[in-house]
């Protein structure tokens, strides 16, 4: 009998028939068989198969998240719903309200004319050509006034329009942006869910494979070694 490199033993037999030897020691075999008994018995028992599910903070989550994100995509679709309606209304119309202006205009020109009036009347000229021409002096500058108003609404509600015409393409990309990211945070969440679901499913493949480890794992190879004279 002699020792191999590996530190265990071996016996040669005479004879040109070979032997076959444990090359485990002696003392561990008893300890390797305990560990193969109880995990036998494990096994049987169901106890290698136990995994754990979702926690209660998982299932509230899982049940939470899912409904936090449905609302906060719902409130964020609603909201830009809203806007997309107001700047369609912009991009129609331009916005842009000249009435105060020209009712300032109106204000000032009755107050011009009354002016000509007294001065007029005071002078003891009302009425006369020279009253006249100065009226429709007044009346042509507030002409004027009307003309340069609709003119700057004219280039204003064009601007207007600009602004809400790429108001509504962003609010039409973030709506969809805000759809795609919604989607994706409940697939993920889904995916998570799944994967403790999964672990639950595969409870039985996994008591198998950790009984064959155990078995299996165990150095129990028996080594054939040739016999010579």
């Amino acid at each position: 009998m002699r020792f191999n490199k590996r530190g265990s033993f071996k016996k040669n037999y005479g004879g040109s028939s070979g032997g076959t030897t444990s090359t485990i020691p002696e003392w561990a075999q008893p300890y390797l068989k305990n560990v193969g008994n109880a995990a036998e018995s494990a096994y049987a028992a169901g106890e290698l198969g136990k995994v754990a599910g979702a926690s209660q903070l998982q299932q509230k989550a899982f049940g939470g998240g899912a409904q936090a994100i449905e609302r906060a995509a719902a409130g964020g679709t609603n909201t830009l719903n809203q806007q997309q309606a107001r700047l369609a209304d912009v991009a129609k119309s331009g916005a842009y309200n000249t009435q105060a202006l020209k009712d300032a205009a109106i204000l000032s020109a009755g107050q011009e004319t009354a002016k000509l009036g007294q001065s007029y009347g005071a002078g003891g000229t009302l009425g006369s050509a020279r009253q006249a021409v100065a009226q429709g002096a007044q009346n042509a500058a507030t002409a004027a006034q009307f003309a340069t108003i609709d003119r700057d609404a004219a280039q204003k509600n064009f601007e207007n329009k600009m602004l809400a015409e790429k108001g509504i393409a962003e609010n039409v990309s973030g709506t969809s942006s805000l759809a795609s990211k919604a989607t994706s945070d409940l697939a993920n969440l889904g995916n998570q869910q799944r994967g403790i679901d999964q672990q639950g499913l595969d409870a039985t493949y996994q008591g198998l494979q950790r009984y064959a480890s155990t078995i299996y794992g165990n150095p129990a190879r028996q080594q054939s070694t040739g016999g010579g004279k």
